[in-house]
């Protein structure tokens, strides 16, 4: 009986509780790649190290390189893909 006094014991909320956002990642915007390649500072980065961004002539597809596609994870709090980006390619995290 030590479960009497909690106010949330049957898990009832009241009917105009807002949902609050935690966390920073959960507020933030989410780029798509054309927006990411966009970006004053991605464009320097690209400049810098033209090796890290290829474009395929016959199809469009555009393809980053490990830096440039760790660099988007971080913009976009992808923070698990990026992990999982740094094991696909052999480096620890």
């Amino acid at each position: 009986m030590a479960n009497q006094n909690n106010a949330n014991v049957f898990s009832a909320e009241s009917a105009h509780k807002v949902p609050v956002a935690k966390h920073a990642r959960k507020r933030t915007r989410v780029y798509s790649p054309d927006e990411f390649l966009a970006l004053p500072f991605v464009q320097k980065f690209i400049q810098e190290n033209p090796n890290q961004y290829f474009v395929h002539e016959e199809t469009g597809e555009q393809m980053m390189a490990q830096e440039l596609a760790e660099l988007y994870c971080t913009v976009n709090n992808g923070k698990k893909l990026k992990k999982a980006l740094r094991r696909s390619f052999g480096a620890k995290s």
